[in-house]
């Protein structure tokens, strides 16, 4: 196996963890495997473990090679002693993370023949606010701007197909933050940091302002600006999630139908947001493991098997 660490960008904000498997699986004999790029959630603040390697080692058990893209995230280290707020990069913000996926997506594909990758079969998938990123790259893959920056075409950039875990659709998470730090004014937050200043440094960390207008909130919400276009989705949720609306999620999905694009949809009925695999695997607590949502990954194989992928069962 290739393991291997690429710094994105010149800060190192940005890295793409390389998982490539050997390609000679007998004597003269190799295979090209398809590609799978993760992106972790962690609400644009932080990035989520659990949502990582182990993600990633369960992709490489189904024969895809896997990347982990850790994008910037605004939050860069925790505060000092109560009472302080964490230290954070203002610059890490929205789209600063589409970005970075568009770079990760271009570096898979300029790799492809070298590692025995079929380009044509390079998908992302995102948890939470990482699966804001792939969607936002599945209906903003040819953005002349980003393009234009990363000196990429579109073709290298644009997935084969997306998988988005509980994503986070729209930017509401923000306003019921706001709206939570408005009702408790003067109320103490976690660490005797207030609500209110909690409420700005996720405003922040999504839009790069502290009073974000209508308009930017409409440019986040996947669900207005979803295209004939975009690549085939897998999507999943749970009916339950106690962190972002699983209505909105399903209005996503509505959207993805009435405009023609091929989508799979599966909404559990319980266990709570950010359950990753929802296993012992990744599991920091009993509810974690739910044995239906547990499914998604088996059901998003057989989804990616529709399209060539392998269909061997995972370890």
């Amino acid at each position: 196996m290739i393991h291997d660490i690429v710094r994105l960008n010149e800060s190192g904000t940005a890295t793409l963890e390389c998982f490539v498997l050997d390609n000679q699986i007998s004597t003269r004999a190799t295979k090209t495997r398809p590609a799978m790029v993760i992106c972790p959630g962690g609400a644009y603040l932080k990035l989520a473990h659990r949502e990582a390697e182990p993600v990633a080692a369960r992709f490489l058990g189904m024969g895809y090679d896997a990347f982990i893209l850790r994008y910037p995230v605004y939050v860069t280290s925790a505060p000092s002693a109560p009472g302080e707020l964490p230290q954070v990069d203002p610059a890490s913000h929205y789209p600063e993370q589409l970005f970075s996926l568009m770079q990760a997506m271009a570096y898979v594909r300029r790799h492809a023949e070298e590692w025995d990758i079929d380009a044509a079969r390079i998908y992302a998938l995102g948890f939470s606010a990482g699966g804001h990123v792939v969607g936002s790259l599945a209906e903003h893959w040819d953005d002349a701007d980003l393009l234009a920056r990363g000196n990429f075409a579109a073709s290298e950039v644009k997935p084969r197909g997306v998988v988005l875990c509980y994503p986070m659709v729209t930017a509401t998470l923000v306003q019921d933050t706001l709206a939570a730090a408005e009702a408790a004014a003067g109320e103490p937050g976690p660490n005797s940091v207030s609500l209110a200043q909690l409420a700005e440094v996720q405003t922040l960390a999504v839009f790069g302002k502290a009073d974000p207008s209508e308009a930017d909130y409409d440019a986040l919400d996947l669900r207005k600006h979803v295209r004939p276009d975009m690549p085939r989705t897998f999507v999943w949720q749970t009916a339950a999630d106690d962190t972002l609306r699983a209505y909105e999620t399903a209005d996503f999905v509505t959207a993805l139908m009435r405009a023609g694009v091929e989508c799979e949809f599966h909404l559990f009925q319980n266990g709570p947001h950010g359950i990753s695999l929802a296993d012992e695997t990744t599991s920091s607590e009993a509810r974690h493991v739910n044995a239906a949502a547990a499914r998604w990954i088996e059901l998003a194989q057989t989804w990616l098997a529709l399209d060539g992928g392998p269909i061997n069962r995972p370890l």
